[in-house]
C-alpha cells in the first residue's frame, strides 16, 4: 500500500480547479484547490479491481477531508514558527480636556495627541516554542497517516465486496445451469406423462422444481445488483450508474495457497498500521507537552522597544513640539516565577498522565491485532476444511443425482427422490462455491497484512 503522501502525487491532477481560498501547504505543495479537485482518471468502461482501489482512493470524500485536515495543519506549523518573531504595533491617543476655573491667562480647553510604535520580542521562554512546533509538525503527519488509515479500509472493503461480486456471478451461472436441468427433467416428465408411465401429480411436482429454479435464478441475479450496488457505494458512484465488472475466475488450487507464518504476521501488521504507528507520534506529543508544563517553572526573558511623540494645544506649535517630545525606548524584562499557585505542578502532573494513555491504548491495539489475526487464521482453516469437504459432498452429490436421474427414467424412483437429489446438487454446489471465496479472501486479507499488497487477477 502506497503512503498517504505518495497518493497526493499520484492521484491528484496536474491543473486543479480554480477556488476562492488559496493556501500554499509548505510541506507538500498541497492547496487548497486540490481538495475540491476532479479526480485525474476516468470512469472506466468494465471495472477491474485495480480500476475500483485507483477510483476509490482519488474521488472519496474522507480523503478530501484528510487534505483538508492537512491544510490545516501547515497552517498550525506556521502559526508555530511566526512565534518566534517580533510584534510591532502603532498606537494613537487622541484627547479633549476642559478646565471650568482655568488659571488666569490659561486656555480653559486643551486638545492632546499621543503617537507611538512599539515592538516586543520574547528572547527566550523554557523553549516552549520549540516543542509546540515539534508537536505541530507530529500532528500533521498523523493526518497523513490517518489518510493511510482510510485507504486501508478502503481497499480492504473493496476486496470484500469485489469477492462478493465473483461469488455472486459464479452464483448466477450455476443457477442457470440449475434451471437448465430443470427445464430437461420437466420435458422428460411431460414425456412420461403423456405415455403413461407417470402421473399428473408426478410431473406437477417436478415443474414446481422448476418455477422454484427460476425463481432461484431470479434472486440470484438480484444478489448480484446487490453485490455491486454495496461496491458502488464504497465507491461513491450513483445510483443510476451502471458497472460491468471484470470476471475474475480464482483457480481451486488458490484456495490452498501456502499461508505465512502467523506471528511474522502479526509483527509485520504491528510495524506498519497506520493506527498504532500514529500511537507512536503521540507518545512524542506527550513528552513534549510535559516539557512544556515544566517550563513554567523557567524564567522567560524579552525584549521590548519603542518610539513616539505626543501634543498639546497649550503648549508650542504641533510641528515643534512632535520634534521636541520625540522619544525611544528599549527594555528588557526577565520573568523569573516563584508561586503560581501549584499550577505548573498540577500541569506536569496531568501531562504525565497523559502519557499513560499512550501505553493503554499501544496495548488495545494490539490485542485488537492480535485478534484479528487469530479470526483470520481460524476462518482460513474452517473455509479449506469446509471446501475440502465440499469437494466430496459435491461428488457424491452428483453421482446420485446422476443415477437417481436414470432411475427415474426407467420409473424405479418417485419425483420426490428426484427432487431431493436435484437440490442436494444444488446445495453441494453453492456451499463449496462459499467455501472457496471465503477461503481467498481470508488469504489475501492475510497476505495484506504481510504485504501490504492486494493481488487480484
Amino acid at each position: 500500500m502506497k503512503s498517504f503522501y505518495l497518493f497526493l502525487l499520484t492521484t491528484l491532477p496536474v491543473t486543479p480547479l480554480s477556488v476562492p481560498i488559496s493556501v500554499a501547504a509548505p510541506e507538500s505543495g498541497l492547496t487548497a484547490a486540490d481538495v475540491t479537485a476532479p479526480p485525474a482518471m476516468e470512469m472506466p468502461a468494465i471495472w477491474s479491481f485495480n480500476d475500483c482501489i485507483a477510483w476509490a482512493t482519488a474521488n472519496n470524500t474522507d480523503i478530501r477531508h484528510i487534505l483538508l485536515d492537512i491544510l490545516q495543519a501547515d497552517q498550525d506549523i506556521a502559526s508555530a514558527k511566526d512565534q518566534w518573531l517580533p510584534t510591532v504595533g502603532f498606537a494613537t491617543t487622541q484627547s479633549y480636556t476642559n478646565f471650568p476655573s482655568a488659571a488666569e491667562g490659561a486656555k480653559s480647553n486643551i486638545y492632546g495627541s499621543q503617537y507611538g510604535v512599539n515592538a516586543s520580542w520574547t528572547v527566550w521562554e523554557g523553549n516552549i516554542r520549540k516543542y509546540r512546533l515539534e508537536s505541530s509538525k507530529i500532528l500533521r503527519r498523523q493526518q497523513e497517516l490517518a489518510g493511510e488509515d482510510i485507504i486501508k479500509s478502503l481497499e480492504l472493503g473493496i476486496l470484500q465486496a469485489y469477492l462478493n461480486i465473483m461469488y455472486a456471478m459464479e452464483t448466477v451461472t450455476i443457477a442457470e445451469k440449475t434451471l437448465e436441468v430443470s427445464t430437461v427433467q420437466t420435458e422428460r416428465a411431460r414425456r412420461l406423462m403423456e405415455s403413461g408411465r407417470t402421473s399428473k401429480v408426478d410431473y406437477a411436482q417436478i415443474e414446481s422444481q422448476k418455477a422454484q429454479d427460476t425463481y432461484s435464478l431470479v434472486q440470484a441475479r438480484n444478489n448480484l445488483e446487490t453485490s455491486k450496488m454495496a461496491l458502488k457505494k464504497i465507491l461513491q458512484l450513483g445510483l443510476d450508474t451502471e458497472m460491468e465488472i471484470v470476471l475474475t475466475i480464482f483457480a481451486d488450487k488458490d484456495v490452498f495457497t501456502p499461508l505465512p507464518e502467523k506471528g511474522a504476521v502479526y509483527d509485520i501488521a504491528a510495524s506498519w498500521l497506520p493506527n498504532l504507528r500514529s500511537n507512536e507520534l503521540n507518545r512524542d506529543i506527550y513528552a513534549n507537552d510535559v516539557r512544556i508544563a515544566q517550563a513554567g517553572r523557567l524564567p522567560s526573558i524579552s525584549l521590548s522597544g519603542g518610539i513616539g511623540t505626543s501634543y498639546s494645544s497649550g503648549g508650542r506649535a504641533w510641528g515643534p513640539q512632535m520634534g521636541h517630545n520625540l522619544n525611544e525606548n528599549i527594555g528588557l524584562s526577565i520573568n523569573v516565577p516563584i508561586f503560581d499557585a501549584n499550577s505548573t505542578r498540577r500541569a506536569v502532573a496531568k501531562a504525565k498522565l497523559a502519557e499513560l494513555d499512550y501505553d493503554l491504548t499501544r496495548t488495545s491495539l494490539l490485542n485488537d491485532l492480535s485478534q484479528t489475526i487469530e479470526s483470520l487464521y481460524i476462518d482460513a482453516d474452517n473455509a479449506r476444511a469446509g471446501y475440502t469437504a465440499g469437494v466430496s459432498r459435491l461428488e457424491a452429490a452428483t453421482l446420485t443425482d446422476n443415477l437417481v436421474n436414470r432411475q427415474f427414467e426407467l420409473g424405479l424412483v418417485n419425483p420426490l427422490e428426484l427432487l431431493t437429489a436435484h437440490n442436494n446438487l444444488l446445495n453441494a454446489r453453492l456451499e463449496l462455491l462459499q467455501s472457496k471465496y471465503m477461503a481467498i479472501l481470508t488469504q489475501k486479507t492475510i497476505n495484506y497484512y504481510a504485504t501490504r499488497q492486494i493481488a487480484v487477477p
